[in-house]
């Protein structure tokens, strides 16, 4: 006894075959990468930050403190962009010998500056957001720089423990508003903030906020009295304490 099997079941079973081998091919198709795409995923997963990358940090976390309530003025970003500036060496410190001085040229190109100065001096009239300013700076500094310990010195003991407390402040917001686990505190009392960062045991980064007096003789009190009042002078010299701010 034969049996006989209906032409539409054979081009039904076909159909299917068909199918199921195009769903395979874009599958594969999908999968598939070209050796540059390849080149660039393994190049992505394997790049470790650099100091650009250290730069762009920085700069995402003071744009969260504007997100935050504390939205810069025009002069504040101003000052900021100058303290970055100030800091281009400090955010390469950990990339290796002359890692600086190689992509030196490349930071200028990038950010359009025409030299990079480890001073800054900012004069302006009183309740301008030179304090404010300057905390910010600070907080934003700890949060995106590996190994960095920053010294800040105020003309009177008020101004320099309410000037930590900005800095401590100011990062909490930093990591709120940008969902990153806060750092461990490992120390902090009315001179110092010590924090623990992401890069490994050796990661420690300070924050100092010290009182100090500007002396000056008699016959120039004049000019003492302007830098005390109206002067913020800003260095990133780079020395075993790694910056320095006096407000």
């Amino acid at each position: 006894m034969m049996l006989s099997v209906c032409p539409w079941h054979t081009a039904y079973v076909g159909l299917a075959k068909t199918k199921e081998q195009e769903k395979k091919n874009k599958e594969k198709k999908q999968r598939k990468m070209s050796t540059l795409q390849r080149m660039m995923l393994t190049s992505r997963i394997d790049h470790k930050p650099d100091g650009f990358d250290r730069i762009d940090k920085c700069r995402e976390a003071l744009c969260a403190l504007d997100n935050s309530g504390w939205k810069r003025s025009f002069h504040q970003r101003q000052f900021h962009e100058a303290y970055i500036r100030a800091c281009a060496r400090v955010f390469f410190k950990t990339d290796g010998t002359a890692a600086f001085m190689q992509n030196q040229q490349k930071l200028l190109e990038l950010n359009g500056w025409e030299c990079i100065d480890q001073e800054v001096l900012v004069s302006t009239p009183r309740r301008f957001g030179k304090t404010i300013s300057i905390s910010m700076f600070a907080a934003a500094l700890i949060f995106s720089c590996p190994a960095v310990e920053c010294s800040i010195y105020s003309t009177c003991k008020r101004i320099s423990t309410k000037l930590l407390r900005m800095v401590l402040r100011f990062i909490n917001l930093i990591h709120d508003k940008m969902d990153i686990p806060k750092y461990k505190e490992l120390r902090q009392n009315q001179e110092e903030i010590m924090l623990l960062g992401p890069e490994g045991a050796e990661d420690i980064r300070v924050v100092n906020s010290y009182p100090s007096r500007v002396s000056h003789p008699s016959q120039k009190r004049g000019l003492g009295f302007l830098f005390q009042r109206v002067g913020v002078l800003f260095s990133a010299r780079l020395r075993v304490q790694g910056l320095g701010f006096r407000v």
